[in-house]
């Protein structure tokens, strides 16, 4: 096999694909990139076994053939001859040895690749066998997977033991979906609606966190589809412009998060986001690393904001005005999970104000852009006082 193509193209297609590339693997042949050419096409992929990606990249075609690469290696050295200038890539198909040579700088470098036929069978990127594409497809415009993907990751549980958590619950019902994520501690919805049907009706899927991570990223409008094999929904396919990106699926049942959700509250403050983030930052320096716990205290239009660290006497404290009218009403929160949940309320609300709804201490609290729909929420379990 043998092309030209420009170092840019070549680290570009690199930076698609490295998120399907494991460091180390029990099977040496997936810390390989898949090249493979046809014309002036340069198709790559990198698989885990678990997300797989597929891209394009341009080039001028000498001869065509397939190689596996070995993909930290290449990726690295590209990286370090820089983007500009031209790369020379040729492979000899008897021996795999790969060569590389450039001519600013002035280098040539080899390395050991393998024969394609090791590299495993990649059924999700065909339709044929027993694994097929759906024929559904769902369209997604680059600003709506992305604001789906990012509202929700920060929730997403890390705990081993309860897979059904450790992705992101997409619920399709014709005019809208619905993204879910939660740790059981906390909680992010986010809804997306459209005017006609667009989405399949009843159907919920769980994407695992790595694959929510790589749709935060990507670069232009999607069509989502499914990979079936023997009637079941395994795989979501996602293709975008010269990219095919595949994930398995969570087959385990989401939990009824809807029941967590308080229909009614008993109280409801207003208050500026930005000023309301930044006073959490800095109290939250002042408190225990092991149990960082920040206290509120509202009462007249006004918000308290209590930080202390117990053992060694460091303490903080800030005063906000708010809209409130009520009862005295106090409680406290883990400090990360309610920056996180500040955090991704930036760019959602109306002149920066926020809401936070309480019903009765002790149960959990929404808190959502200050409008009137619940296209997106954030809900926190409270800590007890200390």
């Amino acid at each position: 096999m043998k092309f030209r193509a420009s170092l840019q193209a070549i680290q570009t297609g690199f930076q698609k694909v490295l998120p399907a590339l494991p460091r180390k693997s029990t099977l040496p042949v997936l810390e390989h990139l898949h090249f493979s050419l046809k014309g002036n096409d340069l198709n790559i992929i990198a698989t885990d076994q678990e997300i797989t990606i597929q891209t394009k990249v341009a080039v001028e075609g000498e001869l065509e053939g397939e190689i596996l690469v070995p993909g930290r290696r290449i990726i690295e050295i590209i990286k370090a001859l820089g983007s500009t200038g031209m790369l020379h890539f040729s492979s000899d198909d008897d021996n795999f040895e790969i060569t590389l040579k450039t001519q600013n700088p002035i280098g040539s470098y080899s390395m050991m690749g393998l024969s394609h036929v090791e590299y495993l069978r990649i059924p999700e990127l065909i339709e044929s066998g027993k694994n097929k594409t759906e024929k559904v497809v769902i369209p997604f415009k680059k600003d709506e997977i992305v604001r789906l993907a990012t509202k929700t990751s920060y929730a997403v549980s890390t705990d081993e033991f309860r897979p059904a958590m450790n992705g992101v619950l997409f619920q399709f019902r014709s005019k809208f979906v619905n993204a879910v994520s939660t740790d059981s501690f906390r909680l992010s919805k986010v809804c997306l609606t459209q005017v006609s049907d667009v989405y399949p009706n009843e159907l919920d899927v769980i994407i695992p966190a790595r694959a929510i991570d790589v749709l935060k990223k990507v670069d232009g409008d999607i069509n989502m589809s499914f990979v079936e094999n023997k009637g079941k929904k395994t795989h979501a396919r996602f293709d975008f412009n010269d990219s095919i990106f595949i994930t398995r699926l969570i087959n385990e049942n989401f939990p009824p998060y809807e029941s967590v959700i308080p229909e009614t509250f008993n109280f409801k403050i207003k208050l500026n986001q930005s000023d309301f983030l930044s006073a959490v930052n800095r109290v939250s320096i002042l408190t225990s690393e092991i149990v960082s716990q920040v206290k509120l205290h509202i009462e007249n239009n006004t918000m308290t904001i209590f930080g202390s660290d117990e053992e060694t006497g460091a303490h903080g404290i800030e005063t906000l005005n708010c809209e409130y009218i009520g009862e005295h009403y106090e409680t406290a929160f883990n400090s990360r999970y309610l920056k996180d949940a500040l955090e991704h309320l930036g760019g959602e609300t109306e002149e920066n104000i926020i809401e936070l709804r309480f019903y009765e201490v002790g149960r959990p609290v929404i808190i959502k852009p200050n409008v009137e729909n619940d296209d997106l929420i954030a809900l926190i379990m409270p800590v007890r006082v200390k």
